[in-house]
């Protein structure tokens, strides 16, 4: 399997449990979204098995979605209240700048770890610019999610999951390919020992 079609398969295990939530919702049906949250429980430890299948193991960010999954869907169908899923991307997106932002900080881009194998080789500077974009459009994205979840109906907030922050985040990596593409650039240009 070549490097693009196992980022791809990686991708679909990763989205398969939002593409079935979506499936699951019915937006005329508010009682349709804890049906919802069961297939998206379901669906994650799904996603997880097959990644332990398929890759031999479990990225960090899959673990910490699913534990999220599990707490937050748990709560939301014990409870009986969308509230606590609703909060799962600004806690996700909050935990991601946290761990970005305070790793950069102290010199670690933990982005270098999840990327790094999919990228030619950078110096740190790129790593460093790249990890501190990535943190400060977390946080952008867990405060718009706040204030969508906080001001709109429960419909619009799904939709905002589909046609908005997906877009949204094609977009904030494409912008990142220019600054990518320079420090890559610079990185071929070294002579080879």
């Amino acid at each position: 399997m070549s490097d693009t079609q196992k980022q791809l398969l990686k991708l679909f295990i990763e989205m398969f449990p939002i593409i079935l939530f979506f499936y699951a919702y019915d937006s005329k049906d508010m009682e349709s979204v804890y049906l919802a949250t069961k297939v998206f429980m379901a669906a994650m430890v799904a996603s997880l098995i097959a990644s332990k299948l398929v890759f031999k193991k479990i990225g960090l960010i899959l673990w910490i979605s699913g534990g999220l999954v599990g707490i937050l869907g748990g709560a939301t169908i014990y409870f009986h209240d969308e509230i606590f899923i609703k909060l799962k991307p600004t806690i996700l997106y909050g935990f991601f700048a946290v761990a970005l932002l305070g790793g950069a900080a102290f010199g670690k881009y933990f982005l270098k770890n999840i990327f790094g194998a999919g990228f030619p080789p950078m110096p740190d500077e790129a790593w460093k610019k790249l990890t501190v974009r990535f943190g400060v459009f977390y946080i952008f994205n867990a405060i718009l999610n706040e204030i969508i979840h906080r001001n709109f109906a429960f419909d619009t907030w799904i939709a905002t999951k589909l046609w908005l922050f997906m877009p949204m985040s094609i977009l904030f990596m494409m912008a990142q390919m220019p600054m990518l593409m320079k420090y890559m650039d610079v990185e071929d240009e070294k002579p080879k020992p």
